[in-house]
């Protein structure tokens, strides 16, 4: 982290003496040229909070995983910059962690870090981004700001489209996503729009007889009653 120095100087008396002034100017410089970064650690980190994270993740216990995800940012601060991939991906953790324990907006406080910074240090078109924008859909999603969840479930399906094409798992996840938000809006014409869009990958990739595709034909056979 950059840290900005100022300093207020005030000088008393009637009468300055040049070379103190010029002094005065060569140490001001010295000051400026001063790099206050913190030194970063050589290596890579330990990854044992991780480890114990992902434990207690898969346990179902997201108060200790959150707790030991925490630690490794703590520690991996100290080997990479926070604008970096690894940083990124503590932040998503963390957001996962607090997503579970339905604490929507601490987590959409840490998948926001992770976006500012994927959207400096990663391609364009990168499973990371997408995640990343997905995450926080979700939140906005169940914080019932459902412009802010469309807007980025939007960011997620394009890059999705362009990595993996139309049939995915990805992208029928983000369209039952969409489809379900436009429909607790009760715009249910465009909701059906995207279930119809979603069970043309489902039936794709599974098929007509899998109990999914069967629920989402379902779902279209209600909201058609709607629409007309």
């Amino acid at each position: 982290m950059n840290i900005k120095l100022s300093w207020i100087k005030f000088i008393a008396g009637t009468f300055l003496i040049v070379g103190s002034l010029s002094l005065l100017g060569c140490e001001e410089k010295h000051e400026e040229r001063r790099d206050h970064s913190p030194k970063l650690l050589v290596g890579k980190p330990d990854q044992t909070n991780y480890k114990f994270s992902q434990k207690y993740f898969d346990e179902g216990n997201y108060q200790k995983s959150l707790e030991y995800d925490k630690k490794q940012l703590e520690v991996d601060l100290k080997f990479y910059k926070e604008q970096s991939a690894e940083i990124s991906l503590d932040y998503n953790n963390i957001g996962l962690d607090y997503d579970e324990l339905k604490e929507y907006k601490n987590a959409l406080k840490y998948y926001q870090k992770a976006m500012k910074i994927d959207e400096v240090v990663l391609d364009l078109n990168s499973t990371e981004r997408s995640t990343t924008y997905y995450n926080v859909a979700s939140s906005y999603d169940a914080l019932g700001e459902y412009s802010d969840a469309l807007k980025y479930y939007f960011k997620a399906l394009e890059i999705d489209t362009s990595l993996y094409g139309a049939f995915h798992e990805d992208i029928l996840a983000t369209y039952l996503d969409i489809a379900k938000v436009y429909e607790k809006t009760e715009k249910y014409s465009v909701s059906l729009t995207y279930y119809k869009k979603a069970l043309e990958v489902q039936e794709h990739i599974y098929s007509r007889e899998d109990a999914d595709t069967i629920s989402i034909h379902n779902i279209i056979k209600e909201l058609n009653k709607r629409v007309k």
